[in-house]
């Protein structure tokens, strides 16, 4: 799914920039070539990079993981940039128990914007 205004992720980028011995490798086949395919099993079996690495390096390059939820009735999400203090707001609003989590809190702060005419 791309999101307006977003890249995906292009498979093996983390393994090109980190420059992945493994990756290293691959990169003199053809992929699809045998010595290929051969090389890439050891990605499957044995990555040499842990998922906290690659966690931390989406973040560093300014990815975000989008995860597909079910929605009710409708429900779209959205995605915004907000002003740090806004969010620290939002979470202390969320933690004096105003809300049940952020999104609860941004929707009755949006209704209540629409409903005063704004």
């Amino acid at each position: 799914m791309t999101v307006e205004g977003f890249v995906e992720y292009k498979r093996r980028e983390f393994c090109r920039d980190v420059k992945c011995p493994v990756q290293v490798e691959l990169n003199k086949h053809v992929e699809g070539s045998a010595d290929y395919e051969e090389t890439r099993k050891k990605c499957g079996s044995g990555c040499l990079c842990t998922t906290w690495q690659f966690h931390h390096w989406l973040i560093e390059k300014g990815y975000m993981l989008l995860v597909s939820a079910q929605l009710k009735g409708n429900e779209q999400t959205v995605l915004v940039n907000l002003d740090k203090s806004i969010i620290d707001w939002v979470d202390h609003q969320v933690k004096r128990g105003k809300s049940k989590d952020r999104s609860e809190l941004v929707a009755k702060a949006l209704n209540r914007f629409m409903q005063a005419g704004a």
